[in-house]
């Protein structure tokens, strides 16, 4: 029996095509679970996370509470005081005493933390203000709750109708389920206590165990498994051979099911044990033995398990739901001689799943068949993270039994259906029918127009570039540039000022620059009355605060003095510069993330433009004709260079014209020096100019990339390896100089 399991499972895993299949899926499950998580500039990167759980490692749980708690005080400071001085910018007097009211409101606050705020010292773990903020308050929130886990548990027991809330069937009559629900629920947690509870932030174990796309792939993963247990040995009509020797029957199908459910529970530890180091190295965990209410997504779990138990009871829960799912799509592949067919019905099967589990709501009496089809039952972090009971005949029955119960349902029935099917089953071979209706075939008189129709048409390489352009197109429209009060200000003074020096531009720069100085003596004048004692130090910040309200846009009246001293120097004209440092990279660079999608669009799109060919036979056809082999070779790089050129130009287009709608882009006739971070530029050619040798630039990196793609090709001659080995060589080193791996930015186009 060991003998023909190590036989089924090494029939498959020895396959080329499923290694490299694996291999794919694991590449994307990790790209798709970076790039979910990438910060896009409001949210919070992943880093910030790794920096917080560097500082409270060896922090007690009443240090991190005075921790977090002293930086949620020094945010709600500072953010007061980025609230005051927006207010004061408004026009009228409306601003101003909406800022007064707010100060009152909050006496001293605005005093006490301006300064800091100045000096930027609040920026412990990211680069901007509101990112900070939504840290600190994410973090402060999850310690808080797990610090009053004790009080939770007693209301728990002291208040049981606390627990109404948490069943879906709350408000059904009390003196029937709700009642009984109630007492359940308190002897459910009559059990657990706050000895092991350790506070740590959620996000790493959200982010590796919470993962749709993982999910899809383990799915996938199966789909690729059952298929080549059952089909290739139908193909070769090897069934007819096997079931008639000794171990033939019930033996082999016993080995296959044995080697399916290996299989099952190796490629979900290994897809989540991927995820599970991608979180360490990018967020970090703390203390995996600390309970799992330490977590605050899992408070209201009623299990007495640890971090490191919910993990392996998630994987093994996954493992088991794919062994069920894979079991039934296995004797679906022995009953039909179509091979498509069941993959067809897998696809249903999740397709519905996912409707139910979207379209279902949570509380009514339908809310059960959310929970216990395929996505519900995949979804873990609900079955052993939260709390909730079904009601069935009147009484509280517990989500995680049901969902287990079905779970085993669907495990039994696949291993029936299978084991019948193959010893009563007599449909041991796939159908030789083939289609009556070809795809028609249009002849060209142009090689390069027939070269273009073979790969965008019937290599379907017109429907992934679409796609991507949807996608690259979306992300880059929807990148959101919130321009802060000093940018404004900016922005609004370069407006006046844009072109070339006049007398009213400069008799403007110079009255600026005089409010400024006087701010600044004010400030020094209260200041030396302050080290006087004529006035304490607290009213004195108070006379300060409105001289504070104008020195505080200084460091962008500073920008507009460097063009100022420019021009005096060397000529030239003003230019509101913001909008192109967006637009050249120089402030939020996003050309890598664009060229890491483009790179997969050139490499899913054209990967198969050689390799076609050799699958085909064709090339010995090619070789003897007219225009021959190395002319369609020509015509072949030629269209998919094309399409490299006009996909790379997209996301720039988008990209203009997203942020010319926040920051304005004009003077594209002014010279490339005109701008300050460009002043050194050997050439003063025009903006435009500039920004045609970007998009030029773009496009041979394009270009670059479709050529690597295309030799992998040829040289490989199969699809699925080109794929893998350019992947490997095009989008690993960008992915890892995305996760902070400079030196990977040398093996890339970038």
């Amino acid at each position: 029996m060991c003998r023909l399991i190590y036989y089924e499972l090494a029939k498959i895993w020895r396959k080329r095509s499923l290694a490299l299949s694996v291999c794919v899926l694991l590449i994307l499950n990790l790209f798709l679970l970076w790039y979910v998580n990438c910060s896009n500039g409001e949210n919070v990167p992943l880093s910030a996370y790794k920096s917080f759980q560097n500082e409270i490692a060896e922090m007690s749980e009443i240090e991190k509470g005075d921790y977090i708690s002293n930086l949620k005080e020094t945010m709600d400071g500072v953010c007061l005081v980025q609230n005051v001085l927006d207010m004061q910018k408004m026009q009228g007097e409306s601003g101003k005493a909406l800022a007064e009211q707010e100060m009152t409101a909050n006496p001293g606050v605005f005093e006490k933390y301006y300064k800091t705020y100045q000096a930027g010292s609040y920026l412990h773990f990211t680069d901007s203000i509101w990112q900070e903020k939504n840290l600190i308050d994410e973090l402060y929130n999850e310690q808080q709750k797990a610090a009053g886990y004790e009080e939770y548990l007693q209301s728990v027991q002291g208040n049981k109708a606390s627990l109404s809330g948490i069943s879906i069937f709350g408000n059904q009559d009390k003196n029937n389920f709700s009642t009984r629900n109630i007492e359940k629920s308190a002897e459910d947690y009559a059990a657990l206590s706050d000895q092991n509870i350790r506070w740590m932030p959620s996000k790493a174990l959200s982010v590796s165990m919470e993962n749709i796309w993982t999910d899809l792939f383990l799915i996938l993963s199966v789909f690729l498994f059952a298929g080549n247990l059952i089909f290739e040995e139908k193909e070769k009509k090897l069934f007819y051979i096997t079931r008639s020797t000794k171990r033939g029957q019930f033996q082999s199908i016993c080995a296959k099911l044995t080697a399916l459910l290996i299989h099952c529970i190796a490629i979900a530890a290994l897809l989540y044990g991927c995820n599970l180091i991608f979180s360490e190295v990018t967020i970090g965990f703390e203390d995996v033995t600390a309970s799992i209410q330490s977590i605050d997504a899992y408070m209201e779990s009623n299990l007495n398990i640890s971090v490191l138990g919910y993990i392996a009871g998630s994987v093994l829960t996954k493992s088991t739901v794919l062994f069920g799912m894979g079991a039934i799509l296995t004797a679906l592949c022995i009953l039909t001689d179509q091979m498509f067919l069941p993959y067809l019905a897998g696809m249903l099967f999740y397709g519905c799943s996912y409707l139910l589990y979207l379209l279902i709501p949570a509380v009514g009496k339908g809310s059960l068949f959310k929970y216990i089809n395929l996505i519900g039952l995949m979804k873990t972090e609900n079955l052993y993270g939260s709390y909730l009971n079904f009601d069935i005949g009147g009484y509280p029955v517990s989500r995680l039994l049901v969902s287990w119960s079905v779970i085993i349902m669907l495990a039994v029935f696949g291993i029936a259906a299978l084991i019948l099917l193959f010893l009563h089953g007599t449909n041991f071979e796939l159908s030789k029918r083939q289609s009556k209706q070809q795809r028609p075939f249009y002849t060209h008189a142009s090689l390069l127009r027939y070269e273009s129709y073979k790969i965008m048409i019937m290599n379907r390489a017109l429907v992934i570039l679409l796609l991507f352009s949807f996608a690259i197109g979306g992300r880059v429209l929807n990148q959101k540039y919130s321009p802060s009060v000093q940018e404004q200000y900016y922005q609004n003074l370069m407006m006046q000022l844009e072109g070339g020096l006049t007398e009213q531009k400069e008799a403007l720069i110079l009255s600026e620059q005089e409010r400024y100085t006087q701010a600044f003596s004010e400030i020094e004048k209260i200041d030396g009355m302050v080290s006087d004692g004529e006035i304490d130090e607290s009213m004195g910040e108070q006379l300060k605060a409105d001289w504070y309200g104008i020195t505080f846009f200084y460091p962008s009246f500073q920008r507009v003095m460097q063009q100022y001293e420019n021009i005096q120097e060397d000529g030239g004209e003003f230019i509101y510069d913001t909008g192109y440092l967006y637009f050249f990279g120089r402030m939020n660079d996003d050309y890598l993330i664009d060229l890491l999608l483009l790179s997969l669009c050139m490499v899913i799109a054209f990967g198969n433009v050689m390799a076609m060919e050799y699958q085909s036979g064709s090339w010995y056809l090619l070789c003897a004709t007219k225009q021959g082999r190395k002319k369609s070779i020509v015509r072949k790089m030629v269209v998919c260079m094309m399409a490299a050129m006009i996909m790379s130009v997209l996301p720039m287009i988008c990209r203009f014209v997203n942020i010319s709608s926040v920051y304005p882009l004009h003077e594209l006739t002014a010279a490339i020096t005109d701008i300050p971070c460009y002043q050194e530029f050997p050439l003063a050619i025009p903006v435009w100019f500039f920004v045609l040798l970007l998009l030029l630039t773009q496009m041979a990196s394009m270009i670059a990339v479709v050529i690597v793609v295309l030799l992998i090709s040829y040289w490989r001659k199969n699809y699925i390896q080109t794929m893998f080995f350019a992947i490997l060589i095009l989008v690993v080193p960008i992915v890892l100089k995305l996760l902070g791996f400079e030196f990977a930015g040398w093996g890339s186009v970038y």
